[in-house]
């Protein structure tokens, strides 16, 4: 009779929960139509979950033919000139040059490169609101942002080769990110080409039908139910840098000759600040001009629903590499191998 109870209670229970999760979806979806996020604990992660998902108005993609052009080594870069950006919880008109992103009026001196994703890129902020941009201000040299969304490791070394500013400068800061250890461990060049036709077919937009339309309410629908729990997960979860590391650096030791002779500094940013366990700190023993610095940044440093830091998180990620490149003295030069 015991058993029967709480099968009875059980059932009732996840009813409920999947009929209050139809309305949780219905609520959310329409707030992200409205631009609007609602601080309610279940809506706030189902509206981040579904954000993340594209689902709503107002979530533009980067990869888009006027922001990007194709490139046979580096899969793509941006095109030179501007695009604009018009989401939730922020409108953004980032403007690119042949020296990547527009940091302000270069002042003269040996300069600073920055490579990495779209945090180092500065998705989500104005050009001089990007760390690169608060980097030079604060040190008065050049700082030359390369970082380009959705790039690992491999290929923003290859832009860091191919850019011609290497010989300007004798820093380069590497923004990591948590997913750059797919593109470190199997990135082929063979494959951009295809990659980029995969890509970029987002741009074509067929009718949309009934079925389509019904497949996207049903994700959106499995995605609320999920959110509560993912987003639990999410803040609780450290991930261990461990296999992370010897990726990475395999990838160093590829590259090697174009950081001969600089300081290099190793920082991460991941989605929503989630930490790493394992993290190195101070002078790599293998690399002894490497050095690798945890920030400490954190949720409050990113947005609620894009994954990407703020302004404010841009500025402190600023910061913190000025104050940690001070304490550095010049890169040892190695000698040729």
């Amino acid at each position: 009779m015991k058993t029967a109870n709480v099968i009875g209670w059980s059932l009732i229970a996840a009813l409920a929960y999947c009929v209050l999760g139809a309305v949780v979806c219905v609520i959310a979806l329409s707030a992200l139509e409205r631009g609007r996020l609602l601080d309610v604990p279940w809506i706030a992660a189902a509206e981040q979950a579904l954000y993340e998902e594209g689902m709503g108005s107002g979530h533009n993609t980067w990869l888009r033919p006027g922001c990007i052009v194709y490139d046979p080594d580096l899969f793509y870069v941006p095109k030179t000139g501007s695009c604009e950006f018009d989401e939730p919880e922020f409108t953004t008109r980032p403007h690119f040059t042949d020296q990547g992103r527009f940091t302000g009026p270069k002042p003269a001196g040996t300069g600073i490169a920055v490579i990495g994703d779209s945090h180092a890129m500065g998705w989500g902020v104005n050009d001089l609101q990007t760390f690169s941009a608060w980097l030079q201000r604060l040190s008065g040299r050049p700082v030359y942002n390369l970082g380009v969304a959705s790039y690992g490791t491999v290929r923003e070394l290859r832009r860091l080769e191919k850019s011609g500013i290497a010989d300007k400068v004798d820093t380069v800061i590497i923004q990591y990110c948590n997913n750059d250890y797919n593109e470190n461990t199997r990135f082929d060049r063979s494959k951009n080409r295809l990659w980029f036709d995969r890509i970029t077919g987002q741009f074509r937009h067929p009718p949309v039908t009934d079925t389509h339309r019904f497949t996207n309410i049903v994700a959106g629908y499995l995605y609320t139910l999920k959110a509560p729990f993912k987003s639990l997960a999410d803040r609780l979860r450290r991930k261990d840098f461990t296999r992370h590391y010897q990726a990475f650096m395999a990838v160093i030791a590829q590259h090697r000759d174009i950081l001969r002779g600089k300081r290099v500094v190793v920082f991460y940013s991941n989605y929503h600040g989630v930490k790493y366990r394992n993290f190195p700190s101070g002078r790599d023993a293998r690399f002894p001009n490497l050095h690798f610095i945890d920030l400490g940044l954190d949720a409050d440093d990113y947005y609620v629903l894009d994954n990407h830091p703020t302004a404010a998180g841009q500025e402190k990620i600023a910061r913190g590499l000025y104050r940690y490149l001070q304490t550095l003295a010049p890169a040892p030069q190695e000698p040729a191998p």
